[in-house]
């Protein structure tokens, strides 16, 4: 169920007299329980509740019967029900038929309404279904309600009209469901005379709707004519006002309403439009034409402190610091509001206008601040009469249709809501009819759309600011199309960019746009742009030699919706001209100004880290595990190994241990037959083996990969790469969970296989592992190398060889050796458990805790001779010691 159809179930509880038996199944039901598990709960096999008449649904919620007036008082006894303290229920609930009262346990959030309004606070009750809580909807339950009326109409008239939902007229049934939205809208507030067009629309369309075709056309038709010329028009249309604006221009037309459209229709029109949140509702109603997104409805838009994070550092911090100097001086507040009515916004994907809404109303909220302190400064009457900032200073670009016609009709209705707010405060507000402008909004491929055609660059007073949340998909995900958008984006200017995310197009327009104009752009990435082989490869070609990032903020998890997007790792980046204004990074919910800001959102030189097959730093060298590339014919589980051993135990010398990534954190056992051309000819002789043998050959007869046919056909009895060590080795498995606090690293004696899961360094000496073991490597892989989905990922070249360190002492080296042997020692006491299970945050051993605190203290003092205060600082100190090596090679290369 989605949080609309939890909405009208739990309304039609309202709506009915309360059973208090019977209500906690019907709650049950209503927050998408299976039916199985009521008839569970029914029947008392589940029902573990330690209260009269109480039903406690494992985790989702306990509940129990009030007696009247007392439902504060059951509440206090399932706060203190021992089974609740046990279960740990998302929601206690206790009602007596009037009221309700109910709370979190979680969060302590408690809510008091009168049992009619259960509906209303659906969104309290959306724990209960295993689904987020979002406060935005909550509070606003018309916009959920609205959606899904919209929905169910939208459902019903392309059922009666097949051809209606078709692709060849989906723009005419987006523009018909923008039309009527704002028509309800419009009558509800005072746009239009109270109820004016649904009172004409349901007195001429017949009892079941059989004439609403024709009156919806005729009415459109009306409000895109002055008055004085529809002469052709039913006389009942001279009542409905003259819209304007672009909204009812083009064609009009109407799809065919049978009963049930009608009726749902009718729904539509009763509902009170006044609270409809444009900045909210815009993303919501996106769902109504696509089923397939339904399933998030009403939780499903960008919220409004997540856009502040982008336009506030962008455009308004510089403005609010404007009024605050001006303050007191009305000559500096006018030039304040001049300035910003030559304000353009512009959002290059701009879906249904969030970023467009949410940037309009901020400004106007500030607009209206400063008129207030003008008439302060000057006495009344002597301001401006009406706002100097038109929804015409805002443009975007939108692929699908239904949002762009979403984001129109969301500007107009801020702007209405805008200038209401506006009456409040100075008694006069403009005519709301005719609509005098509209936003920019262009239906179209943003990447192949030119932007200077879409917002003009700014002229000579003007500013133009770029913001939005362009679509993030990697380059496994995207579809031909998009691969070809990032064709034509990046062709003619970038070689390899065919792994890029598909938002680096965005940054790489924006640039292009605002190079050299009074313009700046801040949009919204997955930080895989910030990470790994990205820098390198897109960022000098994003800021060129004029360009800078003025403000960032470095990974934090993008909450659009409910658990959906949760993992969604993001950054947010500023680029502009470059200035002498100070640069702002933040991270971790901290601010911190910058000298610069470099590509991967360090406060460091701007350099690019690139894999290098030598060590810069003078490290060992650390290789690739083995490569087996054989079909799985040389590889056992330990049961297959036992096995075969039983069958001919002198297989026995032919197995080693094989270790790859899952070996190494999970404990895992695996092993190979290892086969060298000296033990060859013996290996053949066993049958066991000879057959695998062949297999092998066989597979790498049938590769499409002519080095596998040719060069490893005659080869088959080894892997593809041979690597062994003599006395050990340190293994490091190439990708690993971000939730570790530290990488995992492994020591393994000569006799381990390793594989092309791990990177390894051969029979290097003990003090890597305390590198690879602290946090300060953590991060720099994090960073440098990137990650795989959110798991960091481990590279040779360009983690281990890029590696910045000091130059050590044989003391300092020794004293490393022994912080590793303690790291290793300890985690061996704590046998046999993984490393898995030892490096679990939330379990993680004391003991092996405060070993790796040691070991990081110990190293970093050789770096700054004191440990760092937080990752920033470890990742500036090692950038700059990067940015110092690199400078010195580039300058030994110039002399030789």
């Amino acid at each position: 169920m989605n949080p609309t159809e939890i909405y009208d179930a739990l309304a039609e509880i309202a709506a009915k007299p309360f059973d208090p038996n019977e209500f906690p199944f019907a709650f049950a039901e209503a927050t998408d329980a299976a039916k199985a598990a009521i008839s569970k709960l029914r029947n008392g096999s589940t029902n573990k509740s330690d209260l009269p008449g109480g039903v406690l649904f494992n985790k989702k919620f306990h509940y129990a019967p009030a007696l009247k007036g007392l439902t504060d008082v059951t509440l206090d006894q399932l706060r203190a029900s021992k089974k609740t303290k046990a279960s740990k229920p998302a929601i206690l609930i206790a009602s007596d038929g009037e009221t309700i009262a109910a709370e979190h346990p979680a969060s302590g959030d408690t809510l008091h309404c009168t049992f009619s309004e259960l509906g209303d606070h659906f969104g309290f009750f959306l724990p209960a279904a295993g689904k987020e809580r979002y406060r935005a909807v909550e509070e606003n339950p018309v916009d959920v309600k609205a959606t899904g009326k919209l929905a169910r109409l939208y459902d019903a008239l392309t059922k009666a009209n097949p051809d209606w939902g078709s692709d060849e007229r989906r723009h005419e049934m987006n523009q018909l469901m923008m039309r009527l939205i704002f028509c309800m809208f419009a009558e509800d507030v005072g746009i239009f005379p109270d109820n004016q067009f649904s009172r004409l629309l349901f007195t001429h369309a017949g009892d079941k709707g059989e004439e609403a075709r024709e009156t919806i056309i005729a009415a459109f038709n009306a409000m895109n004519l002055p008055k004085d010329k529809r002469g052709s028009l039913p006389a009942w249309t001279a009542e409905l006002e003259y819209v304007n604006g672009g909204l009812f221009a083009g064609t009009i037309d109407a799809p065919r309403f049978d009963t049930i459209s009608f009726r749902y229709l009718r729904d539509a029109c009763d509902l009170d439009w006044r609270e409809i949140n444009p900045d909210i509702f815009g993303s919501m109603i996106q769902s109504v034409a696509d089923p397939k997104q339904r399933s998030e409805l009403g939780m499903h838009y960008t919220s409004v402190p997540n856009i502040m994070k982008v336009i506030g550092p962008l455009f308004l911090d510089d403005l609010d610091a404007e009024i605050h100097k001006a303050w007191d001086r009305a000559k500096a507040l006018q030039q304040v509001l001049d300035r910003m009515s030559r304000i353009r916004v512009f959002d290059p994907a701009c879906g249904s206008g969030n970023f467009l809404v949410v940037s309009y109303r901020e400004l106007r909220a500030r607009e209206t601040r400063i008129l207030q302190r003008l008439e302060e400064l000057n006495g009344p009457g002597s301001m401006q009469m009406f706002s100097a900032i038109p929804i015409s200073n805002f443009y975007g670009i939108e692929i699908a249709d239904f949002a762009a016609e979403t984001a129109k009709l969301a500007l107009f209705i801020a702007e209405y809501q805008a200038n209401a707010s506006f009456a409040e405060v100075f008694g006069r507000r403009p005519a709301a009819l005719p609509l005098k402008d509209a936003a920019h909004i262009r239906t179209g491929n943003s990447l192949r759309e030119n932007w200077d055609e879409v917002c003009p660059p700014p002229a000579e007073g003007e500013e133009v600011f770029i913001a939005g949340n362009p679509p993030f998909l990697g380059s496994t995900y995207q579809s031909k199309e998009q691969k070809a958008d990032l064709a034509f984006v990046f062709a003619e200017h970038i070689k390899s960019f065919a792994a890029f995310d598909f938002v680096a197009a965005w940054f790489f327009k924006a640039s292009r746009y605002i190079r050299g104009y009074s313009a700046r752009a801040a949009l919204v990435s997955t930080n895989s742009i910030c990470q790994g082989y990205s820098v390198a490869a897109l960022w000098p070609h994003v800021l060129g030699s004029n360009l800078e990032i003025g403000f960032a903020h470095k990974d934090f998890k993008w909450r659009n919706n409910a658990s959906a997007n949760a993992a969604v790792i993001c950054s947010i980046i500023g680029i502009r001209n470059q200035s002498k204004e100070p640069k702002r990074l933040f991270a971790d919910n901290l601010e911190s100004s910058a000298d610069n800001i470099n590509g991967y959102l360090v406060n460091a030189p701007t350099v690019a880290v690139e894999g290098t097959r030598n060590g810069l730093f003078g490290l060992p060298s650390m290789e690739y595990g083995n490569k087996p590339v054989e079909g799985g014919y040389l590889l056992f589980t330990a049961e297959e190994k036992d096995a075969l051993l039983e069958q001919e135990p002198r297989t026995r010398d032919f197995f080693r241990p094989f270790m790859g990534s899952k070996e190494v954190v999970n404990g895992y056992r695996r092993y190979c037959l290892w086969i060298t051309p000296q033990t060859l000819d013996e290996a053949k002789s066993i049958p066991a083996i000879a057959s695998r043998i062949e297999r092998v050959a066989e597979f790498r007869a049938g590769s499409t990969d002519a080095y596998v046919r040719e060069k490893l056909l005659p080869l088959s009895y080894r892997f593809k790469q041979v690597f062994e060590a003599k006395s050990h080795s340190i293994l490091v498995p190439s990708v690993t969970s971000e939730r570790r606090p530290y990488l995992p690293v492994e020591r393994v004696g000569a006799d381990v296989i390793a594989s092309n899961l791990n990177q390894v360094l051969y029979d290097a000496p003990e003090w890597c592992i305390a590198l690879i073991a602290s946090r300060l490597h953590l991060v720099w892989i994090a960073t440098v190398c990137g990650k795989l989905k959110s798991d960091f990922r481990y590279s040779n070249t360009l983690g281990w060889n890029t590696f910045p360190v000091p130059k050590f002492s044989e003391d300092q080296l020794a004293e490393l050796s022994a912080s590793a042997r303690r790291i290793l020692k300890c985690r061996y006491s704590h046998f046999p458990k993984t490393i898995a299970e030892l490096y679990d945050p939330d379990k993680m051993p004391d003991d092996l805790r405060a070993v790796h605190r040691e070991n990081d203290d110990l190293l970093e003092t050789m770096y700054i001779g004191r440990p760092f205060r937080n990752d920033t600082e470890r990742l500036e100190k090692l950038f700059k010691l990067y940015a110092a090596k690199v400078k010195s090679q580039d300058k030994k290369g110039a002399r030789a």
